[in-house]
């Protein structure tokens, strides 16, 4: 819910506005020990899937700045907290190009988050404006992502696991009867790659998708949400990006093909730039796995009714998986 209407930018405008917003702030100012002297500006607010978010704008002795509270599951909040600190010493943090946003505060006993609000334009929109633009902002995403996977930052190991893959085709097929057997054999496709070893891990985001990443004006990129952060595979995040990317355009669009020069740009980009060859078959797993889940939160929990996203989206993942057709081409 947007609390200033006079803000272009707010970040939470949209969705249902908290009951308790209000208590909620005076319970971070007293956490944190903010008296009269700071004075923080409501900008806009909303509760999604169990979070409550916030933007406020905050006076400080050099000029207002914007931050983002989050309350949340405690474990996820640690991660980010922990993830934010650990990357901002690793480098990322300007006058570096590529950076995460500044820690601000945390109480673990509310999954409690406050951090920086990065500046600049979410990456979704820059891939769907012109050519020019859209493979721009590819590139910014690839390097961002490159700067990651090659940084010395520790992470903890967290390797795909198959659990839950039955259950999500399950519930699928128990809606989508007529697309039943095809989701069966991705399903069986998923579990037959996910025994196979795994590329070498690297740190990794664990949500790397266009609508976490930030650019502003050349001068900054900024990848957000690090609460998955942890070793990967990096086919774990290159699947994601392409696989969101896919799946948001269509969205918007009603195609893949209107992301497509934006995905190949991102993938050459990596490849190009990267240290150790892409896995195409661990690529095609990760992009499958997407397409699953996205689909499973459409129909299943979000019960959207959104039916016409089942025969595009089932068989992207089925190309992905079972023909290695990771540009999604018809």
């Amino acid at each position: 819910m947007l609390y200033d209407s006079t803000v272009r930018d707010a970040a939470f405008a949209e969705g249902r506005p908290p009951a308790d917003i209000n208590q909620l702030l005076s319970w971070a100012q007293l956490q944190l020990h903010i008296g009269n002297g700071t004075r923080w500006k409501l900008i806009s607010a909303r509760q999604k899937m169990g979070r409550v978010l916030f933007e406020i704008d905050e006076d400080t002795p050099s000029g207002p700045r914007r931050l983002i509270g989050k309350f949340g599951d405690s474990g996820r909040a640690t991660t980010l907290y922990r993830s934010l600190q650990l990357l901002r010493n690793a480098g990322f943090a300007p006058p570096s190009l590529y950076t995460v946003p500044e820690p601000v505060a945390f109480v673990v006993e509310r999954g409690f988050v406050l951090q920086e609000k990065v500046p600049g334009t979410q990456a979704l929109s820059l891939l769907l404006e012109s050519l020019d633009e859209s493979r721009s902002a590819s590139r910014f995403a690839a390097e961002w992502l490159l700067h990651l996977h090659q940084s010395q930052a520790s992470a903890s190991a967290d390797p795909v696991k198959p659990d839950g893959i039955d259950s999500l085709a399950n519930e699928l097929g128990s809606i989508l009867k007529e697309e039943s057997a095809r989701i069966a054999r991705i399903a069986r496709a998923i579990r037959c790659e996910l025994a196979q070893p795994s590329s070498a891990s690297v740190p990794c985001h664990g949500d790397f998708h266009a609508m976490n990443l930030f650019i502003h004006d050349r001068l900054r990129v900024s990848g957000i949400d690090i609460d998955k952060f942890a070793a990967r595979e990096p086919e774990s995040d290159l699947g994601c990006f392409l696989g969101q990317t896919a799946g948001l355009g269509y969205l918007a669009r009603g195609s893949f093909e209107c992301t497509e020069a934006a995905r190949r740009t991102f993938l050459e980009h990596y490849e190009a730039r990267g240290r150790q060859p892409i896995i195409a078959s661990r690529l095609g797993l990760h992009m499958a796995m997407i397409f699953i889940k996205n689909l499973h939160f459409e129909l299943v929990l979000l019960k959207t009714g959104r039916m016409e996203l089942a025969a595009p989206w089932l068989s992207a993942a089925a190309g992905a998986i079972l023909e290695g057709n990771i540009h999604l081409r018809p």
